[in-house]
């Protein structure tokens, strides 16, 4: 076997440099990678203790407001179906305000378990001007907490404010009582904006 020329050896270690500075190339970056993506989660982790701590610092004032809005929110009997209820609610609103109603939806009721609340909701379709949709989202509003419109979508298919139409889907939140604690006192709904005893 014939021994190497000093040509083929400076080529060998030159391609072995290259292989070594290749691969400690490869590994700095690698380790780049893990490093700012460590910094990104140290951020991440930092940011959410922050949030975290401004929470429990604020939990009593929230759950004083919590408590102050499950006050207002009207109390029914258990197993009281309430969808007919809900539909007549948005028929007054949108009767008061001049708003079409094309058809209604009441969706069944779930119970929000971290709230101990209930939750109906109820899907509609509506066509009227802009001046009777900022009517009906305007009383909507004065009900306070007992309602909150989830998703509104318009459609101006003629380019005038006096057609328009769309869809909504408004939310309704309450508590339930046991059936023997209810009276007409406790069984309320919100009042209609009309219906409310002038001050």
């Amino acid at each position: 076997m014939r021994s190497l020329s000093s040509r083929e050896i400076r080529l060998a270690a030159l391609t072995a440099i290259v292989l070594i500075l290749g691969m400690t190339y490869l590994f700095v970056q690698s380790q780049l990678v893990k490093i700012r993506d460590f910094q990104r989660l140290n951020s991440s982790a930092q940011v959410e203790q922050i949030r975290q701590q401004h929470l429990l610092r604020t939990q009593p004032q929230r759950i004083q407001e919590l408590e102050t809005i499950r006050g207002q929110l009207p109390r029914h009997p258990e197993g009281r179906d309430l969808k007919s209820e809900f539909a007549r609610q948005v028929q007054s609103l949108s009767s008061q305000s001049g708003l079409r109603l094309i058809g209604l939806t009441p969706e069944d009721e779930a119970y929000l378990e971290e709230l101990k609340l209930y939750q109906s909701s109820v899907r509609g379709s509506w066509s009227g001007t802009s001046e009777q949709l900022l009517s009906f989202l305007h009383r909507l509003h004065q009900l306070g907490a007992v309602s909150d419109i989830r998703e509104l979508r318009i459609r101006n298919r003629t380019g005038m404010s006096d057609s328009l139409s769309g869809t909504f889907t408004l939310d309704f939140v309450y508590s339930r009582i046991p059936v023997s604690e209810s009276n007409p006192t406790v069984d309320t709904t919100p009042q209609s904006i009309d219906d409310r005893p002038a001050p």
